[in-house]
């Protein structure tokens, strides 16, 4: 099984073009980095493990949200009336030491059917950039991936949101901890220069 460190590089290496466009990432206060960390439905970014199955839970009981494909590790809720037709939101969060460190989003058309182009994710993506700005701010830059294509992304503090679309039928959202995001980075980097001295 690959280290965690060695699955996490292409993360990085993305890390690094945002950094490039906005070095003030790696510069901020302390104070500034514990402003955001809010997600939605009640998530945060540093939640516990336990917290966020507890919350679950909870919303599953008042039928909120269900589980969704792929069993106990896809989260979905269903939009109905905030867009055009009913839309799935799915996700689950990736746990560092046991606390949300990123939060992958997608979102979909129920509808979504490849003869119907209305309900693809380029007409989505859109709807859901605009949903975005009115809960999370309208400051949303955009860059141009290699292989992801046109990313809008916007940091708040400690957290960043990443949205582009996915492929045809899926618009992804990524919600990262910077803190957490710096020090896998700088433990990545310190792996790979230890690989790299010569021994004695």
């Amino acid at each position: 099984m690959r280290s965690s460190l060695t699955i996490l590089f292409p993360l990085f290496i993305f890390i690094l073009l945002i950094q490039s466009c906005d070095s003030s990432i790696f510069t901020s206060s302390k104070d500034d980095l514990s402003k955001s960390d809010s997600l939605f439905l009640g998530f945060h970014l540093g939640m516990p493990q336990k917290d966020f199955f507890d919350l679950c839970t909870e919303l599953n009981k008042q039928q909120i949200i269900t589980q969704g494909p792929g069993g106990s590790t896809n989260v979905e809720f269903r939009i109905v009336d905030e867009y055009d037709s009913e839309i799935s939101m799915r996700f689950f969060p990736t746990f560092n030491e046991e606390k949300i460190f990123e939060m992958p989003v997608t979102y979909s058309y129920v509808a979504w059917a490849p003869w119907n182009r209305q309900y693809w994710a380029e007409k989505l993506l859109p709807k859901v950039l605009e949903k975005y700005k009115e809960i999370y701010g309208d400051d949303f830059k955009l860059i141009n991936h290699p292989t992801q294509g046109k990313v809008y992304y916007k940091i708040d503090g400690k957290r960043r949101i990443n949205l582009f679309i996915k492929d045809d039928q899926h618009v992804q959202a990524v919600f990262s901890d910077l803190r957490v995001e710096k020090r896998l980075k700088e433990e990545f980097e310190k792996s790979q220069s230890q690989e790299q001295a010569p021994s004695n």
